[in-house]
Formats: C-alpha cells, structure tokens, sequence
C-alpha cells in the first residue's frame, strides 16, 4: 500500500492526535519533534507530520518528513501536500521557507534562508549580522541528492534540481540544473499539458 493510502486510512486518528498537540506549548511540541527525529518506520513519519503540522505556518497531506531530518523555524515555514523530505536533510526556514505540492527532496539536501552580510565593516566574518533571504519550491520540483539551495532563491514548478548542485541563482519553471554553481542544462520533459504553453526557460548567465 502507497504512502498516500496509508496516510487517508490514519488520518483521522493524526488529526485526532494533533488536537492534543494543539494545548501543549510551542516549546514542547518543538521538543517532541526533536526526539522523534529518528523515529523508523511509517509510524515516525506520520508523528513527524502532526507535529510539523502544529508548528509551521502551513503543512499540507502526506508530507513525509523521513527519519534523521533537521527543521528550524518551522513557524516561517508554508509546506504544500504529497511533499517528501529523505534522511539527512537540512531545512532552514529562518528566512522564509515555501514548498509547492508534489515536491520530492531527495537525501542530503541543505536549504539556507539566511547569510551572513562579511560585507559590513567592523565585524569579524562569523559575527556579521544575519540577513534573512526567503526560498521558495514551486510544486512538482525534484532536488536530487546532496543539493544545497542557498539563501533567495525560487525555483520555478516543474524543475529538476541535479545531485550536488549549488544553487545560488532562481531556476526558471521546466528547467533541469546541475553543476556549481547550478547552470541549465535542458528542460524537463514530464510535464502536465497544463503548463505547455509556459513561455521557454530563460538561460542563466
């Protein structure tokens, strides 16, 4: 049976358990979260999504948030359904985090939201002031494995994001990137006929 099957089937027994996490304070949701950070199993991912669920500004079905994952600032965070979050990532949404639907990130990936400004004077760099840059996923996006998505960037719906990619530039929607720093390569062919008439990618220079 299908993630998505399983998750209709619990879902009225997660909503359920999300009304109790709902009279507990933020701080010891966000503690639960972190305990449960390598909880195996389908039963780990669905306790993930009722408390990811309670702490983020949005959080759509069948998000599957897979074991070892680290979430910060899940309050400036918008997540949209059928998302897929594999082991080790590293999700940042200091800076403002948005995820489309039928987004799949693959294992590995980092996404920053904030850099540190080394161009102000009289800081040492690691001191320098934090500027915050949101990140936004459009839906039916791939993020191969290992990705790093750096602070401000968008990336368009429909694109593909290869392994080991940096992406410090927005990717245009249909567009497939790889490389460092993230340069297109060709546009992605599986596509809904909906967004056929999508004008062509632009080419990043």
């Amino acid at each position: 049976m299908r993630g998505r099957e399983l998750f209709r089937l619990a879902k009225p027994l997660l909503v359920g358990f999300g009304a109790v996490l709902a009279v507990l304070p933020r701080a010891a949701v966000g503690l639960l979260l972190t305990l449960s950070r390598f909880a195996p199993t389908q039963l780990g991912i669905a306790l993930r999504w009722t408390l990811v669920r309670r702490l983020a500004k949005r959080c759509g079905d069948t998000v599957a948030i897979h074991d070892g994952v680290y979430l910060f600032r899940l309050e400036n965070a918008e997540l949209g359904a059928n998302v897929s979050v594999h082991p080790m990532c590293y999700l940042d949404a200091t800076g403002g985090l948005v995820i489309g639907n039928d987004v799949s990130i693959a294992h590995g990936v980092s996404i920053l939201t904030t850099e540190h400004d080394y161009t102000q004077p009289g800081f040492m760099i690691r001191d320098a002031p934090v500027k915050p840059a949101p990140v936004t996923i459009g839906d039916d996006v791939w993020i191969g494995a290992g990705a790093r998505i750096l602070a401000g960037v968008t990336i368009g719906a429909h694109a593909v994001v290869g392994a080991g990619a940096v992406v410090t530039r927005d990717v245009p929607a249909r567009t497939v990137v790889a490389g460092v720093p993230a340069r297109p390569l060709t546009v992605a062919k599986a596509v809904p006929l909906s967004v056929a008439t999508l004008p062509a990618p632009r080419v990043m220079r």
